[in-house]
C-alpha cells in the first residue's frame, strides 16, 4: 500500500507550506477527489500524485522533486478551456495570473502556445496551464476556485 499524500506534506514540508498543503488536500477530499501516485519510469523515485475525479486528470502535485531543489512542493493544473474567461474576483484573477506556467523550454510542450486566461491573453504558456510553486495560505483562495472550476466544467461536460 503506498503512503498517503499527507504523511510526504508532513515529513517534508514546514511551517506555512505544510499548513497550505494539508488544507489544500483537505479541500481536494472534500471534493471527493482521488489521490494516484505515479510510480513510472520517470516519477519512481519522486513524491508526485495525479489528482483525478473519475478518469479525468484535475492536477498534479510534487513533493520535494530531487530534481528541483528550490521548490518544496508544486501544483500544477492541467491543460482546460475553463481557464479562458472564467469569472472570478479580481483577487483570485491575480493570483492566478501570476501562477501562468511559461514555458522553460524543458521538452514537454514544445514552446507553449498563446491561451487566454481570466480574459488576459498569454504567450508561451506550457501544456498545464498554471504551475503554483511553494503555495502558501494566500495562494488557496484561487486553488480551491481552480479545482471547483475544473470540477464544474467537466460535470457540465458530462465527463464526471
Amino acid at each position: 500500500m503506498s503512503t498517503q499524500i499527507e504523511t510526504h506534506i508532513v515529513k517534508n514540508l514546514s511551517d506555512e507550506e505544510k499548513q497550505a498543503a494539508l488544507s489544500f488536500i483537505k479541500y481536494l477530499k472534500k471534493c471527493r477527489l482521488s489521490f494516484h501516485r505515479d510510480t513510472g519510469a520517470y516519477w519512481k523515485d519522486k513524491i508526485y500524485f495525479w489528482i483525478m475525479q473519475n478518469e479525468t486528470c484535475i492536477c498534479f502535485i510534487a513533493i520535494k522533486a530531487p530534481d528541483d531543489p528550490q521548490h518544496s512542493w508544486t501544483i500544477w493544473s492541467d491543460d482546460s478551456t475553463a481557464y479562458e474567461n472564467a469569472h472570478f474576483s479580481e483577487e483570485i484573477k491575480q493570483i492566478g495570473w501570476t501562477h501562468v506556467n511559461h514555458c522553460s523550454h524543458c521538452g514537454s510542450c514544445n514552446g507553449g502556445k498563446e491561451k487566454i486566461i481570466f480574459g488576459k491573453a498569454f504567450r508561451q504558456v506550457c501544456g498545464c496551464t498554471f504551475r503554483i510553486d511553494n503555495a502558501s495560505l494566500r495562494d488557496l483562495p484561487f486553488l480551491k476556485a481552480m479545482i471547483d472550476l475544473r470540477i464544474s466544467d467537466d460535470a457540465q461536460k458530462g465527463k464526471m
